[in-house]
Order: C-alpha cells, then sequence, then structure tokens
C-alpha cells in the first residue's frame, strides 16, 4: 500500500508525461481535457490532505489563508461589481486553480516536511527532468511534434503545448541536473555520473531545439557557472580531480558541439531570422523588441485599470474573463506581477507578494530551491508564465515546498 507521501510524489512527478500527452490528443483533434482532469485530481487531493492534517497556527499559515481568502474574495467581488454570468465565473475560476497550485504544494510539504525528507524529495525534479527531456527528444527522433513558433521552421516543442512553460520546464530541469550532477560526483558511482551527464546535455539540447532566446542565452551561461563553481568554489575535491573532470566536461562539449555544428548553425540562424523578422516589425523600437511587445501591453493594460474610475476594480482587480473580453491587447501583459495586479487588484498584489516575500526568507539558507526559486521569480516578473501557468505553476510550487526541506530552514524555529 502507498503511503500518502508517495502519492503525492508519483502525482507531482509525472505532470510533464501528463502535459505531453495532453499536447498530443491537442493536437490529434480530440477533446479531451486530460490536463484539466488531472490539475482537478491534483487540487482535490492536495485540499483534502490539507485540511485531514490541519493547520497550525504558524505566521505561514496565517499568510497562505489570507493569499486564498483574497483571491476568492476578489473572485467573488468581481463577479457582483462586473455582473459577469455563469461562463466568465468559471472561466477565472479556471484560471485562479492554476494560480492556487503554487500555494497548496508548499503548504502540503510544509505539513510533512519531516515525512518528505526521507521520501528523497530530490527524486521528483530528477524524475521531472528525465519526463521533459525524453518528451521532446522522442518525438523529434520520430520526426513528430509541432514547432515552437507556428508558421516557422525556428524552434521545436513536440507535443509540450505553451512555449515559455516548456522553456520554464527545462530551465529547471538544467538547473537543477546539473546541481546534482556536480553535487553527487563524489558519492555516485561512474554509471550514475555518466547518466546524470546525459541527462544534462539533453536538458541543454532540448533548450536549444526549443529556440527561444532565454532559453538558448540560460543554457550557456548556466553551464559556464556550473564549470566555475566546480572547479573553483569546491573545496572537500582534490585539485588534480577537479581538472581531470574539468577538461573532460569541457573536451565532451567541445566535440559535441563540433560534431553537431550543422545542427547548431541550422538552429540558431533560425533564431536569428526570427530576431531580425520581429526586430524589423517592431520598426526598431529597442524596448518593444527585448520586451517581446511586453511594454505596449502593459501601457494599453495600464491605462484601462486606471482609467475606469471604479474603486472597487481597482481594489479587487479585473478577473480574467473581463480582460480576455475587453482589453485587447491588454488581456494579458505577461509579466507575472503586473497580470496579479491587473486581475486581482491592490488586494490581490499585496497578498501574493506577503506570501513570497515569505518563501524568500527561507532562502537565506542558500540550497538548489532557493537558487530555482529566484530564477523562476525572475522570470516570472519579465516574461511571465510561472504563476498563472499550470505546468510552470505546479513546478514553482514544488520549488517552494523544496525550501520547507532546507536544514535549519526558518519554519523549523517557529
Amino acid at each position: 500500500m502507498f503511503k500518502e507521501t508517495q502519492v503525492f510524489i508519483l502525482l507531482f512527478a509525472v505532470f510533464p508525461v501528463i502535459d505531453a500527452l495532453n499536447g498530443f490528443v491537442l493536437s490529434a483533434g480530440i477533446n479531451i481535457p486530460i490536463g484539466v482532469v488531472y490539475r482537478l485530481v491534483c487540487i482535490g487531493f492536495l485540499v483534502f490532505q490539507i485540511v485531514r492534517k490541519g493547520f497550525p497556527m504558524t505566521s505561514y499559515t496565517i499568510l497562505s489563508v489570507t493569499f486564498v481568502s483574497c483571491s476568492i474574495i476578489s473572485l467573488l467581488v468581481q463577479t457582483i461589481v462586473l455582473q459577469n454570468d455563469l461562463s466568465a465565473l468559471l472561466y477565472d475560476l479556471t484560471n485562479m486553480t492554476k494560480f492556487f497550485l503554487w500555494v497548496l504544494i508548499p503548504y502540503y510539504v510544509y505539513q510533512r516536511k519531516n515525512q518528505l525528507k526521507k521520501e528523497s524529495y530530490e527524486k521528483i525534479f530528477l524524475v521531472i527532468s528525465i519526463s521533459f527531456t525524453l518528451g521532446l527528444l522522442i518525438p523529434y527522433v520520430l520526426g513528430i511534434g509541432n514547432q515552437t513558433y507556428a508558421g516557422s521552421d525556428a524552434g521545436y516543442k513536440a507535443f509540450f503545448f505553451a512555449n515559455n512553460d516548456t522553456t520554464i520546464g527545462f530551465i529547471a530541469s538544467a538547473t537543477f541536473t546539473g546541481w546534482y550532477l556536480f553535487q553527487q560526483i563524489k558519492s555516485t558511482k561512474l554509471r550514475t555520473r555518466v547518466l546524470l551527464g546525459l541527462l544534462y546535455l539533453g536538458n541543454l539540447l532540448g533548450l536549444l531545439l526549443l529556440g527561444t532566446k532565454t532559453g538558448i542565452a540560460y543554457g550557456a551561461v548556466l553551464t559556464i557557472v556550473l564549470l566555475l563553481r566546480f572547479l573553483f568554489f569546491r573545496n572537500r575535491i582534490r585539485l588534480g580531480t577537479k581538472w581531470g573532470i574539468g577538461l573532460a566536461i569541457i573536451s565532451i562539449l567541445t566535440f559535441i558541439v563540433f560534431q553537431s555544428r550543422a545542427f547548431i548553425v541550422v538552429t540558431m540562424s533560425g533564431l536569428v531570422q526570427r530576431l531580425t523578422y520581429f526586430y524589423n516589425l517592431y520598426n526598431d523600437d529597442l524596448v518593444r523588441f527585448l520586451t517581446s511587445s511586453r511594454s505596449e501591453f502593459l501601457d494599453v493594460a495600464f491605462g484601462l485599470f486606471m482609467g475606469s474610475g471604479n474603486i472597487m476594480t481597482q481594489f479587487f482587480g479585473y478577473g480574467f474573463n473581463q480582460r480576455v473580453a475587453t482589453w485587447g491587447l491588454g488581456d494579458l501583459v505577461e509579466m507575472d506581477f503586473f497580470d496579479v495586479f491587473f486581475s486581482l487588484g491592490v488586494l490581490g498584489l499585496l497578498a501574493t507578494l506577503g506570501l513570497l516575500i515569505f518563501f524568500a526568507t527561507l532562502c537565506k539558507k542558500r540550497s538548489i530551491y532557493s537558487v530555482l526559486f529566484f530564477v523562476l521569480l525572475l522570470y516570472g516578473a519579465f516574461a511571465g508564465h510561472v504563476l498563472f501557468s499550470a505546468l510552470s505553476s505546479t513546478l514553482f510550487g514544488l520549488i517552494c515546498g523544496g525550501l520547507f526541506l532546507q536544514k535549519e530552514s526558518l519554519c523549523e524555529k517557529e
């Protein structure tokens, strides 16, 4: 019989597989909401288990309950003030469900941090990394799947649905796999190290195939940082061992780049062509180009938000349906904090910031989870799709949950 925490690990470790399967079904023209059903099961499991466990009276509990309460209150007020019908309410509820994932997951982990420490929580991220990599590379080898950008040969995303979400998944996977590879380099067998190295190369290849400028740049910078950290800041490994491993890794990477130069040139050429196209499309507007039109979306959304003159909607937000239905270019800014502000108002933004600041305080103890927390938070702030996407919200929630499993975390002292 599976223990409850094992069910949790299994349920959330397979989400890339579910998303790839969901994309495959949708690409085939079959309207089966696999992803929706899976997320409802996840939400139902989390809510039931959290309520069953009970709520300890801590600052984190107060912040979490406040966040959920404020979000629900904002949704109810919006429904009344904006006179939303049932379909609009259901649309807003769907988006709110995704938004709640990154809050419910870490609270579940917080309640069971002692049990989850024994269940090798980090293995979740290795399974996720493997799933993302195989989910992209297998369809690519078979010659099936979808391009990252419709109507263009630049980029490839297999059957994963959203470009930014998939990029976030590979960024997190590469970061965790690279860290785990160098962290465990002394305590693992050669076979395990080779497999981890191949997985990391698979992550980098995934970022290259996706063809997003952020993903490719991040993969290059991450590799350099990991190598520098291993060579110059790992004091417990002998100097000869470090340089031997370092030179071997650099040699392998150089060999792979040399052997794959034709593929890399074609991929980078497609990326350059796409960037040139958009730069010309934006009439040489560098700000608009660098922000992928987000600056324009923000101007439109801010004008509509402030121009309403309605204190209720400014305090409680416009929701999601109203923005999509009436705001035009401002329907989605794709910068998470602004989308929280416009959709849930001042109240929702304050509740969100309060919870995120609490998680940031846990990052005083440096770990891979604290690194990933800030990486995804910064990505969400400037490129969006972290807090409101089902895939990214799940991943971000697992990362926030990992903060509670660090030794000497603040919550252990409460």
